[in-house]
């Protein structure tokens, strides 16, 4: 166990990440960038109806239970990714012993970036949010640097221009031309962005949470203990302010049952099933292609279009994802 959790965490050299990925995994890893991707595109057509708030809880419930179904059949395939049973721990006695790590988990890797996007993509298009959530990379190495948990992952100074040239990036991004809408359309576009950032520094932090506090761990664990968390944490907020006034159309509940079911449950799933095949190295790079695809599903769906200075914005955050690990001292 101390070996496998030392590879999963890049201590020691990981098996799996050496050669190519075959066919099955490149299309694997093609429809886990699809699917999330298509996160953004539901969050907007869902908005037309329902509150950031409810968005919100119906991915957590939806993603719930779509992984909780499928343990059985991961029981069989892969079953690195649960509790050994074998130890007579199941995986009720594994979520109740770690419950408040899980419950914080669940708020920063779950509530806050949820709803933070959700929100934002309330004044920004979807394939703009996209483009804004593919900088959790960025705001990790930065919380690498500035805590003291991973002293050997912190950047030289290579690194550290690159973490600048990073957030130059993001600056660009942020601080797009007002356009046609003139200040207020602009503020609100900068509302927005804002918005996304905050979640994508929540992912961070519970990536970095979970690799610190979480070590060992099997992964589907802590997938679905975030999410039950974080079912209970939106629950008193979604039914105070957060419910439709009327029924959702037909196709807002398509959106929310592709958000939850696809976009949280079935993509955990691909996510952690190519770490197991292909190593975490490998399944990152799913990074590269989902703002490229978020574009195309708002534009050919929604009608959204793009602009220069916001490809241009992305190109520095690119660079830094691209460099994967940091160059070591």
């Amino acid at each position: 166990m101390r070996e496998r959790s030392q590879r999963e965490h890049g201590h020691l050299p990981d098996p799996r990440n050496e050669g190519g990925v075959r066919g099955r995994d490149l299309f694997l890893l093609a429809a886990l960038a699809a699917i999330w991707s298509a996160s953004f595109l539901f969050i907007k057509i869902a908005l037309v109806e329902v509150t950031p708030t409810f968005i919100v809880l119906a991915r957590l419930v939806f993603g719930s239970l779509t992984l909780l179904v499928s343990i059985p059949l991961l029981r069989n395939r892969v079953p690195e990714l649960l509790p050994n049973t074998e130890d007579g721990e199941s995986m009720a006695k594994y979520l109740t012993s770690l419950r408040w790590p899980l419950l914080f988990l669940g708020v920063v890797n779950a509530v806050v970036p949820y709803a933070a996007i959700a929100w934002g993509e309330k004044f920004i298009t979807s394939g703009t949010a996209s483009i804004f959530n593919s900088t959790v990379p960025l705001f990790t190495a930065l919380l690498v640097l500035a805590l003291p948990f991973f002293p050997e992952e912190r950047p030289n100074l290579l690194g550290l221009a690159g973490l600048a040239l990073g957030f130059v990036g993001v600056g660009i991004l942020v601080t797009g031309d007002p356009g046609d809408g003139g200040e207020a359309r602009h503020l609100a576009a900068l509302l927005g962005g804002g918005a996304v950032l905050l979640g994508s520094l929540s992912y961070a932090v519970g990536n970095v949470y979970a690799r610190r506090r979480l070590e060992g761990v099997p992964v589907l664990v802590s997938a679905v203990g975030q999410n039950l968390c974080g079912v209970l944490v939106v629950l008193p907020f979604a039914l105070a302010f957060g419910l439709p006034e009327e029924l959702p159309g037909l196709g807002t509940v398509a959106a929310l049952v592709g958000l939850g079911v696809g976009g949280t449950g079935i993509a955990y799933l691909l996510y952690f099933g190519l770490i197991a095949r292909v190593g975490a190295t490998k399944t990152s790079t799913v990074a590269y292609l989902m703002p490229a695809i978020a574009l195309f599903y708002g534009a050919v769906f929604l009608g959204e279009a793009f602009t220069l200075r916001a490809l241009v914005g992305l190109g520095p955050v690119f660079n830094l994802v691209a460099k994967g690990r940091w160059p070591r001292r």
